[in-house]
């Protein structure tokens, strides 16, 4: 039975399985997928990761199970490439052919019922308006990899790490690496498990390295990216905004967390792009403080880090402020040493400059403050479908770029840390500040404080 025949067989059971079901995928996000260009702008993310990998098969899997207590969020790279969320889902890529198969786990009827109809369980007509012609349930995998697998071929993967929405590649790595050194950790955690098991079924392929392809394409967005970007830059200042509006001595951190996340949610954003930081007392020195139990006090500093996830694009904006309102003489000197800094790194932030450039910039600051002992490189990360993104700031600055600029000033023996943050895009008439809805002006923000009735 030739290949190409044994799929179309398939294809047709899958579709007598189908029967009378919802248009679309529970976890899959059809006004998300609009937004980002429909399912033709993945399919031209697909066609044109071929033309750089150019040969043999690529492979891709979408997360397994659901995160604990949360939304689910697809994989990012999986949903970059095929703008569907389905958890055990797997595409495969003929490259040379640019033919994209996806395998979905087979759902038994109370589990379409529990969890709503995956892409494998919709009808033909649906899956192709989802753009995939062929999906096959995915016990029928291997079948379909035994042939072209079991020759001298290319089999692209994502060696590197996964990343996700709070977290870099190298983070994920640093995740997996607390998996290996404890004695009763998982031998192969996330995705290292799936790599193993597709070297030694398929010795003959070469595995290859597909993520340096990836992230050069994820690196500069695209225009529809930008526009969701742009949203959400609004969205996610408006909620910092609310929540120092509403800020007042007495009140809990997550207080202050709750404004915000209640201005995401009922905007329409999905989740979090990471958990809120509202650092203040002795929290406000640990850079990535989550817990947010404490009580503020009055004529303390509180740092607010938090932004909002939107259609699997992310924001990152930070705002430093006292929770009277006004800053005291030494706080309001580092704090204007903080906001310079900034904007001197932003100002630089246009093509023809390089990143170690806008770094100097803003280093130079502090050197004029006598603190450039604290300069820890540059004061940023690039953003999008994570919040620390993929690929470093370094080198030339691109246009379509997204990048955050956040110099951190502090001084733990007297629990002092400022932090101003915005995300900024690089266009090609320079910068564009996605998070300007939310005042950082040292008379505006201590204005903002409290100000809400």
């Amino acid at each position: 039975m030739g290949l190409r025949f044994a799929l179309i067989r398939m294809a047709a059971v899958a579709v007598i399985l189908a029967g009378s079901l919802p248009a679309f995928s529970q976890y899959t996000d059809p006004a998300a997928v609009n937004d980002l260009g429909g399912p033709q702008e993945f399919a031209r993310r697909r066609t044109e990761l071929t033309k750089q990998i150019k040969t043999g098969y690529l492979i891709l899997f979408a997360r397994r199970v659901s995160p604990e207590a949360v939304h689910y969020r697809e994989d990012n790279d999986f949903f970059y490439y095929t703008g569907i969320s389905d958890p055990g889902a797997v595409m495969v890529m003929d490259v040379a052919k640019g033919t994209a198969m996806m395998f979905e786990p087979q759902q038994a009827p109370r589990t379409k019922q529990v969890y709503g109809a995956n892409l494998l369980s919709l009808t033909e007509e649906q899956r192709k308006e989802r753009g995939f012609e062929m999906v096959l349930p995915l016990d029928v995998l291997d079948r379909m990899l035994a042939r072209p697998l079991g020759a001298d071929t290319d089999l692209w993967l994502r060696l590197t790490f996964p990343d996700k929405a709070d977290g870099a590649r190298g983070e994920t790595g640093t995740d997996y690496a607390e998996e290996y050194s404890h004695p009763y950790g998982d031998p192969t955690p996330g995705d290292r498990a799936a790599i193993k098991k597709l070297a030694e079924r398929y010795p003959a392929a070469h595995l290859r390295d597909a993520t340096p392809f990836i992230d050069a394409m994820r690196n500069i967005k695209t225009p529809q990216e930008i526009a969701v970007l742009r949203k959400n830059g609004a969205l996610s200042a408006e909620g910092i905004k609310q929540g120092i509006a509403h800020a007042r001595a007495g009140m809990y951190e997550y207080q202050i967390e709750a404004q915000a996340a209640f201005v995401f949610r009922n905007g329409g954003a999905s989740g979090w792009a990471y958990p809120a930081i509202v650092g203040t007392g002795e929290n406000i020195n640990t850079w990535h403080y989550f817990n947010d139990r404490r009580q503020i006090q009055a004529g303390e500093l509180v740092v607010f880090d938090f932004a909002a996830d939107y259609d699997h694009m992310t924001m990152d904006i930070t705002r430093t402020f006292n929770i009277g309102g006004k800053f005291t003489e030494e706080q309001a000197k580092w704090y204007a040493v903080d906001l310079e800094s900034q904007k001197a790194v932003i100002a630089m932030l246009k093509p023809g400059n390089t990143y170690e450039q806008a770094a100097d910039a803003g280093k130079a600051v502090y050197a004029k403050n006598g603190i450039e002992k604290q300069w820890f490189g540059f004061p940023g990360h690039f953003v999008g479908l994570a919040t620390h993104d993929v690929t470093r700031a370094q080198g030339p600055i691109k246009a379509g770029q997204v990048i955050t600029v956040e110099p951190i000033v502090e001084f733990p023996d007297k629990r002092m840390h400022f932090r101003v943050e915005d995300t900024i895009l690089i266009t090609d008439s320079g910068p564009e500040n996605l998070s300007a809805g939310v005042v950082k002006e040292m008379a505006d923000v201590e204005k903002l404080v409290g100000s809400a009735k």
